[in-house]
């Protein structure tokens, strides 16, 4: 790995994935919320004519949300009246480009990564007029935008991680990753000045401890030097492992990889315990089994598995609570606010029914479920795709519409 251009000092920002808020992906402390704790209501329905919405950021009293599938578009929502206030849709991509990750946020600044086959571009856009300000890299499938100060980051096909500025959009340093197979999914956060990010990187020479393969790595938010780099391995995987779903605290980040669950030291990048494979019964037997949707519910993490909502202790791995039920691992719909979790599911129903198409919450003092929501939708069952919690309510995605509950 290379890094080049000197940037300006880089000051503190918090960004990650569990609440989408001003700042991108907010990780751990965001501005507390009340959560919604009683049945909810249908206020608002929002449907510019497609069927897959994005992740959604929360500026102010604006939701921003793209088109994942189809003929992408970034809009811009009034969160009181539900109108839409502009759309964006990109001239450079035939139509191809779609937007799968939450957009990022510097005062007046809005920027999304526009994936397509070819071509694509992170693209940075007013958030008073939706304007175009800027166009820069064609980012890789379901990258995600982190912004620290003047500067966001965004990973390209070409390999690189670039650092941009947020109003001009010109290069301050980029760093070369390896090219040499598939990339993780590349959503970086960003803490105390260090950049968190998966990759992948070809071998360095002279050191059998360093192969090519997947890592996660810590840069310098300033510069891009590298600062350490782990590689989750597990058996029958000579290229490591593709870690995703990181969560960020204080001293450690949480990821998950396969059928294991990771903590790594935020300082220098080791093991805080042994990677802990999760299995569970699938079909009369004892399995190992993925873990999605993985969220910091402060004294735990909790993700789910096709069988099971899970509970993990952070200073162990170990397991603290779970519920069996049908889940979908493909679309959790997985989200925190207050002591509530919400997510997607049949929780504790034997036989269960199809596992998309239910919103559940759950107090998570007493685990237990406060209220169930579900909607007629042209295609039955259609699930849940993703969750925003607000003061008092939550934006979330449906078929054809992105929905305000209250």
């Amino acid at each position: 790995m290379m890094a080049a251009h000197q940037p300006r000092f880089v000051c503190h920002t918090i960004i990650g994935a569990a609440l989408c808020t001003m700042l991108g992906f907010a990780q751990s402390g965001p501005v507390p919320i009340q959560p919604l704790r009683k049945l909810p209501s249908e206020r608002l329905s929002v449907n510019p004519g497609f069927r897959d919405w994005s992740p959604a950021t929360v500026a102010g009293t604006t939701i921003l949300a793209g088109n994942r599938t189809g003929r992408g578009g970034l809009f811009a929502i009034d969160m009181v009246s539900g109108k839409v206030k502009w759309t964006y849709r990109p001239a450079f991509s035939n139509g191809t480009a779609s937007v799968s990750t939450p957009p990022a946020v510097s005062g007046d600044v809005v920027i999304t990564p526009f994936a397509a086959a070819y071509p694509g571009a992170v693209v940075a856009v007013s958030l008073a007029t939706g304007k175009e300000l800027w166009r820069g890299p064609d980012p890789v499938q379901n990258a995600g935008v982190a912004i620290h100060a003047d500067l966001a980051y965004v990973l390209a096909k070409t390999g690189h991680f670039y650092a941009l500025d947020v109003l001009t959009g010109r290069e301050r340093w980029k760093v070369a990753f390896g090219t040499n197979r598939a990339a993780c999914v590349s959503r970086p956060i960003v803490r105390d000045g260090s950049i968190y990010l998966t990759g992948t990187a070809d071998a360095t020479p002279g050191d059998p401890e360093r192969p090519a393969g997947y890592y996660l790595f810590a840069l310098d938010a300033r510069n891009g030097q590298e600062r350490w780099r782990y590689r989750a391995t597990a058996p029958y995987e000579p290229a490591g492992v593709c870690l995703s779903q990181p969560v960020v605290t204080a001293d450690t980040i949480f990821a998950v990889g396969g059928s294991r669950l990771y903590a790594v030291q935020r300082a220098g990048g080791r093991d805080r315990w042994q990677p802990v494979e999760i299995r569970r019964p699938v079909e009369g037997q004892v399995r190992p089994v993925e873990v999605h949707g993985l969220v910091d519910a402060g004294s735990v993490l909790i993700g789910i598995t096709s069988g099971f909502l899970i509970a993990f202790e952070m200073d162990s791995g170990r397991t603290s609570w779970e519920i069996a039920g049908q889940y979908s691992d493909t679309w959790p719909a997985m989200a925190i606010a207050g002591n509530v979790l919400y997510f997607q599911g049949s929780p504790g129903v034997r036989p269960a029914p199809a596992p998309g198409g239910t919103l559940y919450a759950l107090d998570l003092d007493s685990h237990r479920i406060l209220w169930s929501f579900s909607r007629q939708t042209a295609e039955p069952n259609w699930p849940f795709g993703f969750v925003t919690p607000v003061d008092g309510g939550l934006w979330v995605s449906s078929y054809q519409a992105l929905l305000k509950l209250e």
